[in-house]
């Protein structure tokens, strides 16, 4: 075993996590700490672990800080700052847990010769070496479910449904038109939420957020055009029907509903980030960070990618398709729901219908394609205001709205009728006894 080549492998990998922190994500579904053989690297790498945890800055200055003082060797750590970082550390991660694993099997075998010259059972030595052979398979192996515990399962999944009336398992929007027609959202799914600007983008993430909060299920707000302030008032106001401009003003015209609405997200699970223009590296970092912290959280909303830092490194479509793919991973990763805003092109404006279409994402990188379900907002009564008619739309009223569902990749799609009040910032339940549903041909 060439142990200077090893060393080598471990400063290279840890020089790539400190020149880019995201790469522990990887790296450390690979390694574990005893994986490097030199003690040093050890250490380092598991104060690597810890800020990584606490979502703290993976480099230099941290490190120091951080290691002790008594296994602390600067020249290791100068060594390994400067190597020359890699860009892709995983290959080099693999190699080394197949080193780690050579090596523990030679510390297993040399056991068994100390164990046999003890005189020790027979059938005791074998089951050591089995359970540990199966200890050094399983850092690497995950167990694959086999077909019948996959069917288990989803018999399961069936029973659940079957005793919540007959309901999809997953998560309600909170309005019953657009259930009608998706079920629910389920996890491990990427929803895209498109609209053109002022149709009620971050309303819909009002209602769908406050339901899932009534379910017990924590809720991540990622608002990078909307500081937390205004979120969380136009959460107040969708929850309690107070007007938006009203609280601005100091008003309230029942307290009762106020301050019922303040308990509920006081008490609920909700964690909101405001942080504008976040970089894509920035905000895996910080929703997984989240994540960790907060195992109960099992939806989260970005508004919108509009406000994602591009890196500039290649084309604005390619770039924005790097964006859904990551958060259709963490989506599938963690088996919670992802929803993503998006804006449509501008060229909608120029049809007669301006109802939102597919093709209207056709500039969004693969958003369409990693989306497993796209919805479109519509609201006539916003373009009947832009062509000078208020009679036809007032703050104070209730309006007809629609949600488009275009893309479902287990079901039907349509158009959900619901409504939307103005004052309150939320879409609501169409006043029907059933709602309306219109289906696509």
């Amino acid at each position: 075993m060439d142990f200077t080549n090893i060393l080598n492998i471990e400063r290279l990998i840890l020089s790539s996590i400190i020149f880019d922190y995201e790469q522990i994500f990887e790296v450390s579904l690979i390694l574990k700490k005893d994986d490097f053989y030199l003690k040093a690297h050890q250490d380092i790498y598991e104060v690597m672990l810890n800020l990584q945890e606490e979502g703290l800055p993976i480099d230099e200055e941290f490190i120091r800080n951080r290691i002790s003082r008594e296994n602390f060797n600067e020249n290791i750590l100068l060594d390994i700052v400067s190597s020359k970082p890699i860009t892709e550390p995983q290959a080099y991660a693999l190699e080394l847990k197949e080193s780690s694993k050579l090596r523990k099997l030679e510390y297993l075998s040399k056991n068994i010769i100390v164990n046999i010259s003890n005189e020790k059972n027979s059938q005791d030595i074998i089951t050591n070496i089995h359970i540990n052979i199966e200890n050094i398979e399983n850092e690497t192996l995950q167990k694959i479910p086999s077909i019948k515990d996959t069917i288990k399962e989803i018999k399961e999944d069936m029973k659940k449904a079957s005793l919540n009336g007959s309901k999809i398992l997953g998560q309600s929007s909170g309005l019953d038109a657009l259930d009608n027609i998706i079920g629910a959202f389920e996890d491990g799914d990427l929803i895209v939420i498109a609209a053109r600007p002022s149709m009620g983008k971050t309303s819909i993430i009002s209602t769908i957020a406050t339901q899932a909060l009534k379910d017990k299920n924590g809720v991540l707000i990622e608002s990078l055009e909307m500081p937390r302030k205004k979120i969380v008032s136009r959460l107040i106001a969708s929850k309690s029907g107070e007007s938006l401009t009203d609280l601005k003003k100091g008003l309230i015209r029942n307290i009762d509903n106020f301050n019922e609405a303040v308990d509920f997200y006081e008490n609920s699970e909700l964690i909101i980030h405001d942080k504008a223009y976040p970089t894509i590296l920035e905000l895996q970092n910080r929703i997984k960070v989240t994540l960790r912290k907060n195992p109960n959280i099992k939806n989260i909303f970005i508004d919108h990618t509009g406000k994602i830092q591009l890196l500039g490194k290649t084309r604005e479509d390619i770039e924005i398709g790097h964006i859904s793919a990551m958060l259709k991973k963490i989506a599938r990763d963690y088996n919670i729901r992802v929803f993503l805003l998006q804006q449509l092109n501008r060229s909608l404006e120029s049809r007669e219908n301006k109802r939102p279409m597919l093709s209207d994402l056709k500039n969004s990188g693969n958003i369409e394609e990693d989306a497993d379900i796209v919805l479109g907002l519509y609201r006539d009564a916003y373009y009947k205001k832009e062509k000078n008619k208020p009679s036809m739309f007032s703050q104070g009223n209730i309006e007809d709205a629609e949600i488009l569902i275009l893309k479902n990749r287990d079901g039907r799609v349509g158009t959900a009728k619901v409504s939307f009040e103005g004052k309150s910032a939320r879409f609501l339940n169409k006043v029907e006894n059933e709602p309306t549903i219109i289906e696509f041909e």
